[in-house]
């Protein structure tokens, strides 16, 4: 942390002021020096001095941190930040590294709430500390200065660190604490805020089990959308919505959800919305209709975008599916090869909805090393499938995973005892 001294010796470089200059005729040269090096503190009338020779507040000088040295550590930050969030890990200890000494003199302003928020997502990603006192304390000043949408982004990034570690039910809790937290001292979240609260809010609830207000919620949520003619995450709202509908059985509904987000994507012209329409279509077509070949012609459109650098068009998705339905069209070597290339469900996926679905083409993999007579691999791959789902939400994609890992134990079992 900047001293006072050094905090002058600083301003009076910047402006390129020699010590005799900046001394006058009020302070000799040495005095100044005693301050600037934290030899001597000067008195109040000597401070109001120097700062009306350096163009600034007394106070400012007083100051722990000055606005220009927050604003200048600010912008370096935010730079760092960008990279931390196109997955460049590496930057996260020298975020945190930069921002530490100023943690607890931080004034309040817009400057300070943003480093704590930066902060906390950089202590989370690099798992050096704990994330939620300085994330608390943005909170509290984007409130205080009333920079409401910021204050509400405090809550996202919470939710999502949450959903990082499977806590659904603290995450509703999370979200849950926004909405009542806005409704008791009449935060007045603009329009675009107030649905992506509810969204999250729905979302949440599909994610602990609630489904028919989840669903509803959803369905109101898409209806506000068009009415307010905001589209903001409308295709993750189209998708989960299909998502029910197909779990339901309700297809033309499902097909109704699919042709909304195919007009949004002719619309918002965008590499991912397209990716997770062909990813949902092959699934559909595969889990639900079971077309198979059709499945694999809409899997083989998301393949031709899997040269982008969005880390959303994740290959695995890719791999998965077609697995699937290769599997399911009984054309095994094929499947084996595109099966060895789908070892993770990626990092990013993080609702039980997508988990659950991942993980059953999982359980595919396993029934396609059967078929090879692989059952010490294939009971690997069911049991990974099995374990990484027994804490979510109940579904037909988990029931899937339940039955092929105990019928593949059954036979191991049943080997082993001849």
């Amino acid at each position: 942390m900047e001293s006072l001294g050094t905090r002058i010796r600083k301003l009076r470089k910047e402006q390129k002021l020699t010590l005799e200059a900046l001394a006058g005729d009020r302070l000799t040269k040495g005095m100044l020096s005693q301050i600037e090096n934290d030899k001597a503190k000067p008195s109040i009338e000597s401070l109001q001095y120097i700062a009306e020779r350096l163009g600034v507040e007394a106070s400012e000088l007083l100051e722990q941190v000055n606005p220009t040295s927050l604003r200048n550590l600010l912008e370096d930050v935010e730079s760092l930040f960008t990279k931390l969030k196109n997955g460049d890990q590496d930057n996260h200890q020298q975020i945190v590294d930069m921002i530490e000494p100023y943690v607890t003199e931080l004034p309040l302003c817009y400057e300070s709430g943003r480093l704590l928020y930066i902060y906390a997502a950089a202590l989370n990603t690099a798992g050096i500390g704990t994330w939620e006192p300085p994330l608390i304390q943005a909170r509290a000043i984007f409130k205080d200065i009333n920079l409401l949408s910021h204050w509400f982004e405090t809550y996202v990034l919470q939710l999502g660190i949450l959903l990082e570690d499977r806590q659904y039910d603290a995450a509703y809790d999370c979200i849950l604490q926004a909405k009542m937290e806005s409704e008791q001292d009449n935060v007045q979240l603009d329009t675009r805020d107030a649905s992506k609260l509810s969204y999250y809010i729905a979302i949440m609830q599909l994610a602990i089990g609630e489904y028919e207000a989840g669903k509803k919620l959803i369905n109101e949520s898409i209806t506000n959308a068009h009415q307010n003619q905001l589209y903001y995450y409308i295709d993750d709202m189209y998708r989960i919505a299909a998502y029910c509908d197909m779990i339901d059985g309700d297809f033309k509904q499902a097909e109704h959800m699919l042709k909304k987000l195919e007009q949004y994507r002719v619309f918002a012209e965008h590499e991912i919305v397209d990716a997770l329409i062909f990813v949902l279509k092959a699934h559909y077509y595969s889990n639900y209709l079971q077309d198979y070949q059709k499945a694999l012609e809409e899997i083989e459109c998301f393949k031709a975008l899997t040269h982008s650098d969005s880390p959303q068009i994740d290959e695995s998705f890719y791999f998965a599916e077609k697995g699937k339905s290769l599997y399911l069209l009984g054309r095994y070597d094929e499947a084996k090869k595109a099966f060895e290339q789908f070892t993770n469900v990626p990092a990013f996926i993080l609702h039980p909805y997508d988990i659950l679905s991942m993980n059953e083409c999982f359980s595919y993999k396993a029934l396609c090393y059967v078929q090879f007579g692989e059952l010490t691999t294939a009971f690997e791959i069911a049991k990974k499938a099995y374990v990484d789902t027994l804490d979510l939400i109940d579904l037909p994609y988990k029931q899937t995973i339940e039955r092929v890992y105990f019928d593949i134990k059954a036979q191991i079992d049943t080997k082993k005892d001849l």
